[in-house]
């Protein structure tokens, strides 16, 4: 997502040390993706393992996708990453890309007319109604999403170093504040320079000359989260995304996720992520994670598919979407079975069998 508010040099020289601090260059870079044990602790491995073999789909990044008269698309799970070591896609991967018809992302972020550029520069959906306007005369107890003072301020750093006030919060809609924690503190070192792979992936089709299908638009991310309604979705998310804010010492973890990710262990990077949440925001992380989810999945996969349905059906589409997408009941691979398609895993090489 974009950055907003721009702070004054002269405010950046009084800022303290944030606790975000941690993530530093060092932390982020990733020089071997190995998996390492210690970091599933608790409850272990070998507990995470066993559930992750109840996830139907749980192992491979790409799919072929089979149609009823055999027109043939695929399906590739993606990292939002610009590490070189999740840029460095495999052979099979960017053949298909390059003579894909269609290349479907999540969010086309190249804008089409003038028209939509000046839209786009007044940020819709992501601050507060004016009726909506914060009591500066009952400031609440500091807390963001009903959170622990700790994990607010957690949220507060991230929005300073993003590039917004402390009080994003007191200003930011939900669907604004959930916007800004879906980016990754280890890609403040690359932004605007290096793509994240869902950009890198669409960059290759646009140079192939593939067609480019958005499968939501930003907007409509915004309104499903800004909606009346949505605001216990809204702050689920927020919890999920800033218990990913926790300070770290090594970047074991982060050559973890990468590790995972390149063996297509996606059911394992689920139980884990689902053990994480547990650890970091107790009885309130089952539940956020539910619903978080119910959203970022379940209900945008709904959302895919119909954008998908018309395309599939010629065939020549090659979808890249984020790599929890896939798996599970109400993941892609199972909703696209569930529509008549014949998804068939194409193992790659350096992946888990």
């Amino acid at each position: 997502m974009r950055h907003l508010l721009a702070l004054l040099a002269a405010l950046l020289a009084a800022v303290p040390a944030l606790a975000q601090d941690w993530a530093t260059k060092e932390i982020c870079t990733v020089s071997r993706p190995t998996i390492q044990d210690q970091v599933f602790d608790p409850p272990g491995r070998a507990v995470l393992e066993a559930e992750a073999a109840k996830i139907a789909n749980r192992r491979g990044r790409f799919w072929q996708i089979a149609g009823p008269e055999g027109q043939l698309s695929h399906l590739w799970g993606t990292f939002h990453s610009s590490d070189p070591l999740i840029l460095d896609l495999p052979d099979a991967v960017r053949e298909a890309i390059a003579g894909a018809r269609v290349v479907a992302v999540e969010v086309d972020y190249v804008l089409k007319s003038r028209e939509a550029y000046r839209d786009a520069q007044l940020f819709d959906g992501w601050f507060k109604d004016p009726s909506d306007a914060f009591n500066f005369d009952d400031p609440g107890d500091g807390r963001i999403a009903d959170l622990p003072l700790e994990i607010s301020d957690w949220i507060r750093d991230r929005a300073f170093e993003a590039g917004y006030t402390e009080d994003a919060d007191l200003i930011l809609s939900k669907g604004g504040l959930v916007s800004m924690l879906l980016a990754d503190p280890c890609e403040d070192f690359a932004g605007g320079v290096l793509p994240i792979q869902d950009d890198y992936v669409q960059l290759l089709g646009r140079l192939a000359g593939a067609q480019i299908l958005g499968l939501e638009t930003q907007k409509e991310f915004l309104d499903d989260l800004n909606a009346p309604g949505a605001e216990a979705t809204a702050d689920a998310i927020i919890a999920v995304y800033a218990a990913y804010l926790k300070p770290v010492t090594s970047n074991a973890e982060r050559a973890t996720w990468f590790g995972l990710y390149r063996e297509g262990r996606l059911g394992l990077m689920t139980t884990w992520d689902a053990a994480y949440l547990s650890d970091v925001l107790g009885e309130k992380g089952e539940d956020a994670r539910r619903r978080t989810e119910d959203y970022l999945i379940t209900a945008r996969n709904l959302r895919f598919m119909e954008r998908l349905a018309g395309e599939l059906s010629e065939g020549g589409v090659f979808i890249a979407v984020g790599a929890g997408h896939l798996p599970g009941d109400e993941g892609l691979v199972s909703m696209l079975r569930a529509q008549g398609y014949d998804v068939t895993r194409l193992p790659l090489p350096g992946e888990a069998e």
